[in-house]
């Protein structure tokens, strides 16, 4: 019987995700790939080395180094010689890669607003009442 409610949340999840992509490709930068994006996330949550980039995403430095060529060459990184420390090269975020995360903020304000936000108040609290008790047993096993 659990089972079958299992499959169901899955699908229903699955489909839901694949519909507001849908509804909402036309607004997405396809600009970029997962990889490029989890970097840039990564730099601008204060990791702006190559070395700590590495390590962070558990890849060599050369093909941090590679992809972020291709983030400099679109204009979403700059990287700077450290006055402190000549040797060591320090990435920034450019102005078009804010541009991109301002972008992304209003679109997820606007998919909460359509989605979440048609749902009551109470079933918003079961709703993250759910998620946070999975993610509580989720937590468990690591």
């Amino acid at each position: 019987m659990k089972d079958h409610y299992i499959k169901q949340i899955n699908v229903l999840r699955n489909e839901i995700n694949i519909q507001i992509a849908n509804k909402f490709e036309d607004r997405l930068d396809n600009e970029l790939t997962t990889k490029q994006v989890l970097i840039l996330e990564l730099i601008r949550t204060g990791v702006t080395s190559t070395k700590d980039l590495a390590d962070k995403l558990n890849v060599s430095t050369s093909a941090i180094s590679q992809l972020l060529n291709k983030l400099e060459d679109k204009r979403y990184v700059e990287r700077f010689i450290n006055p402190k420390n000549r040797r060591e090269i320090v990435l920034k975020l450019a102005d078009k890669a804010n541009q991109y995360f301002n972008d992304l903020d209003s679109l997820k304000d606007e998919i909460n607003r359509e989605v979440y936000g048609k749902l009551s108040l109470e079933e918003l609290k079961q709703l993250a009442s759910i998620l946070g008790k999975l993610q509580g047993i989720v937590n468990e096993g690591s």
